[in-house]
């Protein structure tokens, strides 16, 4: 038996059931080990899952990883895979995803040389986006260098892992080879002192906010958060747009407030500002503050290097994010006579009140039917929001359409929604198909054409495995952030109205999906985009992929 076919052993004891894969030479050992498996009719192995680009191999692993709980793992081959993979490798390591990366190398008698497809420093290229980077260098190595890859993905803070295996390696036969022991990363729980001083931080408060993090529905920590708002008597925000992953909170709980704004005027006001489940927020630019200025902060976080990353805090708390809220939530016990709990409803009423009158006022400004030139993204994304209720699977990578259909949506079943932070183009419509193939239930992806354009190869693989996802196109013909970014700068583009290299349009996106066998509409009205989606909701897993291409204007709504 090759040490291809054990390496298939070691990913089935570790419960990997997928691999994502764009195969080449250097991985022809791991094929003959799946055709020879296949002629055996062996069971239980991993299904590996054929893509035609390697982004997609990676954004799939990331989605699938996200929405199963489990690792993601991905198959590359050689520098050039890597190389095509590393974007969406950053999308995993913003969202902390526990995403293992295999490539498949050249033989180690050609690795010091100038060989096709081989890179001296490899792995070099691959660091920064991982925690952990190995190449096998023994054969009867390779299976614990495999499981510790896939161990490195679950320690606390996840983070992806690569390893490259000579493809020698791979072929060869060693008598030692034997399958580890499965392992997981270990949850902290929190210092209990750590604990105690953030107990007096919220109960000295009487303005406090806190802000739902990703970490809460990746732990389903839900129901501690809830219970800790409610004894504190806290308004909760989402995560803002920028920092956004996974939504961690229910919309129609008392104690819900919308999106994070750290500029929004009641935030000054705040007297502890509770980051919960989250790392530090990204960073824009340096001239703009990611949070309220002044504002005390108790970090509540699983990575320790996070708190006073930027912002130095009041109070921290490190450890498992669903045993730090719940020992918090516990641990509020509010003297009522003091009047601390009054204070803090009333702020808490203040702070609903004031998500409420903006919430009014991107309805009024947003009309909920508009045909041809009048439908713009906004108006499709208060139709999305209308259409698909709180519970429906997302997937969203709409870039400058995600703010305006988050403003609108409503979310009550936990960990429903995924997106990114990374900024990597094209990751929604791989990881859209991952999360699919987890949860097998229809996922809803809303995408740009932008995306579309990076993430094309990702409908060939839908459609071979009949993964039950519909893509909604958001099509405006261009790249919107570049425009409002240009608008934003008052350079000499947006004086001219004029806006270079930004204009993607004149691809037919229902046409180029037909090509790849998916069944796709296009619609240019809130009618037709309403009936459509009313269509959707009524196929199931079995139906295999979907396109809606909803064609839009280029009004800008920040």
């Amino acid at each position: 038996m090759t040490a291809a076919a054990r390496l298939l052993e070691t990913l089935a004891e570790w419960g990997i059931g997928h691999v994502f894969c764009c195969p080449g030479t250097s991985e022809i050992p791991v094929l003959d080990a799946i055709a020879e498996a296949e002629a055996q009719r062996r069971s239980g192995l991993p299904e590996f899952v054929l893509t035609t680009h390697e982004a997609i191999s990676v954004s799939m692993a990331d989605g699938y990883a996200r929405a199963s709980g489990r690792i993601g793992v991905a198959y590359l081959h050689t520098n050039v895979g890597v190389a095509n993979g590393l974007a969406h490798l950053y999308a995993a390591q913003v969202a902390r995803s526990s995403v293992a990366i295999l490539a498949g190398v050249k033989g180690r008698a050609t690795l010091p040389h100038r060989a096709l497809t081989t890179s001296p420093r490899l792995l070099e290229t691959a660091a920064p986006y991982v925690g952990h980077a190995w190449q096998n260098l023994r054969a009867e190595d390779l299976l614990d260098d495999v499981a510790r890859a896939l161990w490195r993905t679950t320690v606390v803070p996840e983070q992806p892992a690569i390893l490259t295996i000579p493809q020698d390696h791979l072929a060869a036969d060693p008598e030692a080879l034997s399958v580890p022991v499965v392992r997981r990363g270990v949850r902290q729980g929190p210092d209990a002192e750590a604990v105690r001083r953030a107990i007096a931080l919220l109960l000295a408060a009487r303005r406090p906010v806190v802000v739902a993090g990703s970490d809460v529905a990746r732990r389903g920590a839900e129901a501690p958060l809830e219970r800790l708002a409610e004894r504190l008597g806290a308004p909760v925000f989402v995560e803002s747009r920028r920092d956004l992953e996974r939504w961690a909170f229910r919309t129609d709980h008392p104690s819900y407030a919308g999106l994070f704004e750290p500029g929004a005027p009641l935030m000054a006001e705040c007297d502890l500002l509770v980051l919960a489940g989250m790392p530090t927020p990204l960073e824009f630019s340096a001239e703009v503050a990611a949070l309220p200025a002044g504002v005390p902060i108790l970090h509540l976080s699983e990575d320790p290097a996070e708190p006073g990353r930027r912002y130095i805090p009041v109070g921290a708390v490190v450890g498992d994010t669903a045993a730090i809220l719940g020992e918090l939530a516990e641990g509020v016990i509010e003297d009522c006579a003091a009047g601390a709990l009054d204070a803090r409803r009333d702020w808490l009423a203040r702070v609903r009140q004031d998500g409420e009158d903006r919430r009014a006022r991107w309805f009024a400004g947003v009309t909920a039917d508009a045909e041809h030139d009048e439908f713009s993204a906004a108006v499709a994304m208060r139709n999305v929001a209308d259409v698909v209720g709180g519970d429906r699977l997302l997937v969203l990578d709409g870039v400058t359409s995600t703010l305006p259909l988050l403003r609108f949506l409503q979310r009550t079943r936990a960990d429903s929604l995924f997106t990114t932070a990374s900024g990597s183009l094209g990751w929604g419509m791989g990881a859209a198909a991952g999360v699919a193939m987890a949860r097998r239930e229809r996922v809803l992806a809303i995408v740009g054409d932008g995306v579309v354009q990076f993430g094309v190869p990702a409908l060939w693989t839908a459609v071979r495995y009949r993964l039950p996802v519909t893509y909604l196109v958001v099509n405006n013909g261009r790249y919107q952030a570049v425009v409002a970014g240009l608008s934003k700068s008052k350079g000499a583009a947006s004086a001219r109205g004029q806006y270079p290299l930004t204009d993607i349009s004149g691809v037919d996106i229902s046409t180029l999906a037909r090509a790849f066998g998916v069944a796709a509409t296009t619609v240019d009205g809130s009618a037709g985009l309403r009936a459509a989606l009313g269509d959707d909701l009524a196929l199931g897993p079995a139906d295999g992929p979907r396109l809606i291409e909803a064609r839009v204007n280029d009004q800008l709504w920040q």
